[in-house]
């Protein structure tokens, strides 16, 4: 505890310290932002290797076979997914929030947990169900009862996939909405004669529009530049989207050139959506009268109350039972090939033939570490970052949050590429190592860590850190003393958002991984492109418990909670 027995500070030893700090911050962003940026700009002006720059590199790109109908299958994959999202987030956070269905914290804590499962591994899951060859369902269910069996693989297959895995993204913020909206406007159509659905549409509906709105932008997005599902799903088929095509560019030979190119438009794009995103939900109201929000009645459902419970079972059973169900089931199979029966089924030799696999082991290793160092990384700048907007007095505070915020426009397909051109050659050299992969995660939750940390800055007042720096605690003792301890809550909540969501990472891995520097997402990815289905189905498994323990041992012990 510090005392006034304690020295006085050494005010220009004080000065120093903090006055150095925007240029540590600027240091930090020149590497984590500025860098890839420019990289990927003067990659796709960089004509050939001859260093002259120009626009032949567009028009050549564009006239490769398969760009166009590959940037147009990510459109209408966008827009289709979120339709889709929002016929089953839209009603589902109705019944939740607004009416007396039964288990509607259950259901709520589910789609929580949705992040911690990947949606690759999802699609993994549903190769597993509804494969035209060996699908469980397609088998045991659809065929038996006289029905076509379902083909996963394509388009089809890719918006029923990511619908149901991104759906939280709308559910949760009109779930939030529709809890803190005061319900006396309603109580007054009521009174005024108005039937139930004439005040769903002409108040309520209105009311969340804007997280409806943002939400439906955020699957947009996740949809438009996603790989991993559309890789599995569509790959067999033919089938492209821009991230997929970038890889394919990567190929030997190699024309990186080309993927600089695709990249630099959906950047821009993606990145208007994000500010226009954060400009109409971050002023988000929801009471639009005076008192207390929350206190609407809930709407009783008598006889229809367990058919609407029966629509949320089937929303969880499709999004995550099904799915990770047959994986753990997979991961007890000897074959794919072979009936579902008691003679077919083993029970730790699956599991025991992934641990005795130098390389699986080593990739698992790998996304442990990798994930805890970019996530303490990240915390670590964003506190300094979230310091220098809240408490500092500086001519780079105005900047510091766009360029905290701006690799959220970047997907994992484009950072990985923008970290090829930027970074595997000089004056770095790291390409194909594990530090590359290191540095780009890092990159990948800068924008969470810093909003998150940002936001509990905005919660604690300066008081405190000014009375410990009057009693002669320096700058760096007052942080890991005070103001750090403070910030605990934000700290652990975002720490194990990061480890889960970089955990699992994918889209990124793919496109650095060369061999040398595998983690459990490409390790898996490949099982399933080789049809090892036994292995993909325990290492998913492995991943998943790790992700889903972590979640559930924050919320449980440390109190976390994941904000969507």
């Amino acid at each position: 505890m510090l005392t006034m027995s304690e020295a006085p500070p050494v005010r220009g030893r004080r000065f120093t310290v903090e006055k150095g700090l925007p240029v540590l911050w600027c240091v930090g962003a020149f590497f984590l932002v500025a860098v890839p940026v420019g990289g990927l700009v003067w990659r796709s002006l960089q004509i050939g290797d001859t260093g002259v720059l120009g626009l032949g590199n567009y028009s050549a790109a564009l006239a490769e076979p398969g760009i166009i109908e590959a940037i147009f299958n990510s459109l209408w994959i966008g827009l289709a997914t979120t339709a889709g999202a929002l016929l089953i987030a839209v009603p589902f956070a109705f019944f939740v929030s607004r009416t007396d269905m039964p288990a509607r914290k259950f259901f709520r804590s589910v789609a929580v947990l949705t992040f911690a499962a990947p949606g690759f591994i999802a699609a993994m899951g549903w190769i597993l169900l509804l494969g035209p060859r060996n699908g469980l369902l397609n088998q045991y269910v659809l065929t038996p009862l006289g029905l076509p069996a379902f083909n996963i693989f394509g388009p089809q297959g890719i918006v029923l996939v990511l619908s149901f895995f991104l759906y939280p993204l709308i559910f949760l913020p009109v779930t939030d909405a529709l809890d803190n909206m005061d319900s006396r406007l309603e109580e007054a159509a009521a009174s005024l004669g108005a039937g139930r659905w004439h005040t769903l549409r002409r108040i309520v509906l209105p009311l969340i529009l804007p997280p409806v709105f943002s939400g439906s932008l955020l699957v947009f997005i996740s949809a438009f530049v996603i790989f991993g599902p559309v890789a599995l799903l569509g790959g067999p088929v033919g089938f492209q989207t821009i991230p997929t095509a970038m890889l394919q560019l990567m190929s030997f030979p190699p024309r990186i050139e080309y993927a600089a190119v695709l990249a630099l438009p959906v950047l821009v794009v993606l990145g208007g959506l994000l500010v226009l995103q954060r400009r109409l939900y971050g002023r988000r109201r929801y009471t639009t009268v005076g008192g207390k929000p929350g206190q609407q009645r809930r709407i009783q459902l008598g006889r229809w109350r367990w058919l609407a419970f029966l629509g949320g079972f089937a929303v969880i059973m499709i999004s995550v039972v099904l799915p990770f169900g047959v994986l753990l089931l997979t991961s007890f199979r000897k074959a794919i090939g072979l009936p579902l029966s008691w003679d077919n089924l083993v029970l730790f030799d699956n599991y025991r033939a992934l641990f005795d696999q130098p390389e699986i082991m080593l990739s698992f290793w790998n996304s442990l570490w990798i994930s805890v160092v970019a996530t303490v990384g990240s915390i670590v700048f964003a506190v300094l970052a979230a310091w220098l907007v809240s408490r500092a007095r500086s001519r780079f505070t105005g900047v510091i949050q766009p360029a905290m915020l701006a690799p959220l426009a970047f997907p994992g397909a484009i950072l990985g590429i923008a970290m090829i051109i930027a970074f595997s050659g000089q004056p770095f050299w790291i390409g194909g190592t594990v530090a590359i992969m290191l540095l780009a995660y890092l990159i990948r939750v800068v924008p969470q860590s810093f909003t998150y940390i940002h936001a509990g800055f905005a919660q604690l007042g300066g008081e405190t850190e000014e009375a410990a720096r009057s009693l002669g605690a320096s700058w760096s003792e007052t942080m890991r003393r005070v103001t750090v301890p403070l910030l605990r809550g934000p700290i652990l909540s975002v720490a194990v958002l990061n480890f889960v969501l970089l955990f699992r990472e994918l889209d990124i891995s793919i496109f650095l991984y060369t061999g040398t520097n595998s983690v459990a997402p490409v390790v898996l990815y490949n099982l399933a492109a080789e049809s090892r289905f036994q292995l993909m189905g325990a290492l998913s498994v492995v991943v998943l418990a790790v992700n889903l323990g972590i979640v559930l041992l924050a919320r449980r012990f440390l109190g976390v909670k994941l904000s969507h």
